[in-house]
């Protein structure tokens, strides 16, 4: 493995496809916001970034977002990256949605030193993804576990201020504990960003573990939830 190594980056488990090739030269990135298209969007993308390379000569390892997120988005991004992997022999770096966005979000210069973040997802049904962390040092240290929780029922750590509401989640803010809505800084719009993680893979800013292909799979967080969406659409059918 090169001291800096050549990244393919992809998230697909939200609202954005986002792909990025990063070389210790430059970063090229492509970034949709469309719900329910990325198998559409994510192999024009692919083909956009590497710019007439091949894998082979472009590539050195393929990180990939794991969610939670949507069950569909979640499996094109990690199809891709397994079948990619397997057809070069190329390690990859499972990574969280979640934790995406907070890189996404400091590196768009919204998170101050020392805050708290409440990164989130939208899970639908009146549910949300949710982690805690601290943002520290230019890391985000997270505080449990990665929960599906419905809004008002969300577990709180111990201490809140300052803090940052990151994600689709944010828009259940009203049903959120008044301490969330009274203290948090809102912005509901960030999302995973390919480019970033593929810089911070690349240079060392970030270090993941690698895995081989076959042990890549998806951060479904609560398996029945998927019944649950079938039920409510039935319900309202």
């Amino acid at each position: 493995m090169p001291l800096m190594p050549r990244v393919l980056a992809l998230d697909t488990a939200t609202q954005a496809c986002t792909l990025a090739l990063w070389d210790e030269q430059r970063v090229r990135a492509r970034h949709a916001v469309e719900a329910r298209a990325h198998n559409r969007h994510v192999l024009t993308m692919l083909a956009e970034v590497l710019d007439g390379q091949r894998l082979s000569d472009a590539v050195d390892v393929i990180a990939c977002g794991v969610g939670p997120g949507s069950f569909t988005g979640l499996r094109v991004a990690v199809s891709v990256a397994q079948g990619l992997a397997w057809s070069q022999n190329l390690p990859v770096h499972g990574f969280c949605t979640l934790t995406a966005q907070v890189h996404a979000a400091a590196a768009s210069g919204l998170l101050r030193d020392g805050a708290m973040v409440l990164t989130t997802i939208d899970a639908q049904i009146n549910q949300l993804y949710a982690r805690w962390g601290r943002w520290i040092g230019g890391r985000f240290l997270p505080e449990g576990d990665v929960v599906v929780s419905a809004p008002e029922a969300l577990p709180l750590p111990d201490t809140l201020e300052p803090l940052v509401l990151l994600g689709s989640g944010a828009h259940y803010c009203e049903q959120l504990p008044s301490s969330v809505r009274d203290l948090a800084e809102v912005f509901d719009e960030v999302t995973p960003n390919a480019a970033v993680m593929a810089e911070l893979l690349g240079t060392g800013a970030l270090t993941l573990a690698p895995q081989p292909a076959y042990e890549l799979s998806p951060q479904y967080v609560q398996r029945d939830i998927g019944w649950k969406k079938l039920a409510e659409q039935v319900r309202r059918g």
